[in-house]
């Protein structure tokens, strides 16, 4: 009797937690639904990714076998997971090539991360993940270094002859590259607005895989300044810094008859006598009377050579002004006009 009470107390039991359950199933359902997508947008909005920059090392590279090609420095390798475990993420990574069984040849060759990390539970994608070689033997050659000029000269002058120190180095790198190479060049050398002889220092441009003997270089490059000359006459000479108390009392003008340059050409053809400025600076003369040989100084443009001026000198003769001399002029200021004056005339 009393297992029979027990088995329909037990049904009941059911029945009541059964009608608990299955009241209002639907309403419940969807809450269930609810709090599962709830945790799942919780959980995805906690995905962490993030982009490492690692620097590729070659390691292993067989002896007496080179890279011919340029291989990139740099890699990308992107880290996904999710932000609760962020206390197990690297600061950075390594990575290398592994170049232990190499042969001559381009090959793909895997990029590979230092193993000193355990990554079995990161999501890691590396970019690129394989990255082409090129394995050639190691070669060595001489040749010729060679100065690449750049710039224009003044006057449009011409380059006679360019003279290196030293003028050779011996080049090592992949006998592919090396075996096409006939020379190898400097950096650029600017002759920009250059005229005189012109000497200077350069690195050697070494191509990439490609090493000299030599690094730097001593450079002499010598102009063809295709010189002439040319003749200027009667050109006035003009007085400087002569005391305002005194004046100059000579009958001829102070003319210079002939005034001969050397320059280039084109420099010549572009030449008039207002170029050339003549001089006699009076200013240690501090006392009246005649002073013979006084030297004619001349400015003439740059880059030319004066080669010859006649007369060079004078004869001077120098007198007090009369106080009540309505004529005087600043003494800085004196020019000799009659010189001036006649010279046109002629």
């Amino acid at each position: 009797m009393k297992s029979k009470k027990t088995s329909n107390l037990t049904k009941f039991n059911l029945k009541k937690i059964l009608a608990r359950i299955t009241n209002r199933l639907g309403i419940k359902l969807l809450c269930l639904l609810m709090s599962f997508l709830l945790f799942l947008f919780v959980r995805y909005q906690k995905e962490y990714t993030k982009d490492y920059v690692a620097k590729i090392e070659i390691k292993n590279t067989p002896s007496r076998l080179l890279i011919a090609n340029d291989v990139p420095e740099y890699i990308t390798i992107t880290l996904t997971g999710f932000k609760d475990n962020i206390y197990e993420l690297p600061t950075e990574f390594s990575a290398y090539i592994d170049l232990t069984n190499a042969v001559i040849g381009s090959n793909m060759y895997d990029v590979l991360l230092d193993s000193d990390i355990d990554y079995s539970k990161m999501n890691i994608i590396i970019n690129p993940s394989q990255i082409p070689i090129i394995l050639d033997e190691l070669s060595y050659k001489t040749v010729p270094i060679k100065v690449p000029i750049v710039g224009k000269t003044s006057y449009g002058l011409t380059i006679d002859n360019i003279r290196v120190n030293p003028s050779n180095t011996i080049i090592s790198g992949p006998k592919t590259l090396v075996s096409s190479m006939n020379e190898i060049k400097t950096y650029n050398v600017d002759v920009t607005g250059k005229y005189f002889d012109y000497s200077t220092i350069s690195r050697i441009n070494s191509p990439i895989n490609i090493k000299s003997d030599v690094s730097r270089v001593n450079i002499n490059i010598i102009f063809d300044r295709n010189l002439d000359r040319k003749e200027f006459n009667n050109i006035a000479v003009k007085i400087d810094n002569l005391n305002g108390k005194f004046k100059i009392n000579n009958t001829n003008p102070l003319i210079i008859n002939k005034v001969i340059l050397e320059a280039n050409k084109v420099m010549l053809s572009n030449l008039s006598p207002d170029d050339i400025k003549l001089y006699i600076d009076l200013q240690k003369l501090t006392n009246s009377g005649i002073y013979s040989n006084i030297s004619v100084e001349a400015n003439i443009p740059e880059h030319t050579r004066l080669l010859e001026i006649e007369p060079s000198f004078f004869d001077i003769e120098i007198t007090e002004r009369d106080t009540n001399d309505n004529n005087i002029i600043n003494t800085n200021e004196n020019t000799n006009e009659n010189n001036l004056n006649n010279a046109s005339n002629e």
